[in-house]
């Protein structure tokens, strides 16, 4: 997205560093930032802002991960927790806002076309999906975490099948930076 406003990184996805804030000429984008307005709203920290300066639009981006049964929950949860910041803030800057709910499923699909998030972007935000995951899932097998109801080896299983997706999803040969 940064690419899209003007803003110049690195293509290199690991290493880019998220500011909070960075902004140009054409836009402004805050990352998990609170958001000042004249009332008082419970939540105004979403997860990213981008203020279109030349086109007079402000959005709201929410993401989340859920599973395909509770997906229209999930959006709906996410659009109606931002609405009235993002009226406020329509009126506040005198522009359109859009509140955007990302959530990440199966069908996700329609949520990047909207961002423009490109394929070799969207493999590393799965892999990155996949390895925390795995992540939660080790500390929780270390720190025997609701273990009484857990059998070890359905355990083993379940890490191994994640792994073994994850190795073919997205293999090592394959370059995640081509554009």
């Amino acid at each position: 997205m940064a690419k899209k406003y003007g803003f110049t990184r690195s293509t290199k996805v690991r290493t880019h560093s998220v500011q909070e804030v960075m902004t140009n000429d054409n836009a402004e984008i805050r990352v998990d930032m609170r958001v000042a307005t004249d009332a008082k709203i419970a939540h105004n920290k979403p997860d990213i802002i981008i203020v279109n300066k030349k086109r007079k639009e402000i959005i709201i981006i929410e993401v989340g991960i859920t599973n395909l049964d509770l997906l229209s929950v999930v959006e709906n949860e996410k659009l109606s927790k931002y609405d009235l910041l993002a009226n406020e803030l329509g009126l506040i800057h005198k522009c359109r806002t859009k509140i955007i709910p990302c959530v990440m499923t199966n069908f996700h699909k329609k949520y990047l076309k909207e961002l423009d998030v490109q394929p070799h972007l969207e493999a590393y935000i799965q892999s990155v999906v996949l390895k925390k995951t795995l992540e939660s899932i080790s500390l929780d097998r270390r720190r025997r975490f609701d273990m009484e109801d857990v059998k070890e080896k359905d355990l083993d299983e379940a890490v191994n099948s994640l792994v073994d997706l994850s190795r073919r999803v997205f293999p090592t040969d394959v370059s995640l930076y081509d554009e």
